[in-house]
């Protein structure tokens, strides 16, 4: 079985009196060890998927179902950092001090680059720094799914493309599975295996990209898939 598998999900919002169906029906299989990557419009849906996986919201119907072992953590798109604690505790934030030993923290903070900054607190971290922070707080949990809900879309473009670096060498350290939304048709292509594309509160395109990392933009193979999913989006619309 994949990692995660999403049998007929249904998801409405009751807005004012009106009911707004956010998923229908939607199935889709997350396999593990890959990096999926979600675009669509806004409201199609993304966050609200990423939420139902993480237990944060309930479905109206539909069956989400975890290969064995299976465990996730979710990575918002603002940090959302305690700034009274420094980054070690950040990380260690929600542990019981029996979980997790002092090296193995190291070890998580030396993955994601901040070794040397672990007493700094929040405010005296750049945005890329706060977002390392967010991601080993959710590796520190030993993740099988990494859950991430646009992390890099408030950073600045170079800021931005060192996080996409630093999230493929990191997956390839943890072996971790990630789902990913993002916006950003060049990102999704810079990070994903596959990309799926969400339209109409369904899974309505799938685009394998089997091309190994660091990937050029100007690839031929990259542009063909790029105007594959701008077709595929403008149908959307």
């Amino acid at each position: 079985m994949a990692g995660i598998e999403l049998r007929n999900l249904n998801k409405s919002y009751t807005v004012d009196g009106r009911i707004l169906p956010v998923l229908r029906d939607l199935t889709l299989s997350l396999e593990s060890g890959a990096i999926t990557v979600l675009l669509g419009k806004s409201g199609c849906g993304k966050t609200t998927l990423l939420r139902l996986i993480a237990g944060l919201e309930m479905p109206d119907s539909g069956e989400i179902r975890f290969g064995s072992n299976s465990k996730a953590a979710f990575v918002f798109q603002e940090p959302r950092l305690m700034p009274w604690l420094t980054v070690r505790d950040n990380i260690q934030f929600g542990l019981r001090r029996r979980d997790i030993s002092p090296e193995d923290t190291d070890r998580i903070i030396e993955t994601v680059g901040l070794t040397g900054f672990e007493r700094a607190y929040p405010h005296q971290l750049s945005g890329g720094m706060q977002q390392r922070t967010a991601l080993a707080r959710a590796l520190i949990c030993q993740p099988s799914f990494i859950l991430m809900d646009e992390p890099f879309a408030a950073l600045d473009h170079f800021t931005r493309e060192d996080m996409q670096q630093a999230l493929l060498e990191i997956r390839e350290k943890t072996s971790a599975s990630i789902l990913f939304v993002t916006h950003s048709i060049d990102e999704a292509l810079t990070l994903g295996d596959e990309i799926v594309l969400l339209s109409g509160g369904i899974a309505a395109s799938h685009y394998p990209v089997s091309l190994p990392h660091p990937r050029s933009l100007y690839a031929d193979d990259i542009i063909a898939i790029r105007r594959q999913i701008i077709a595929g989006l403008e149908h959307a619309l």
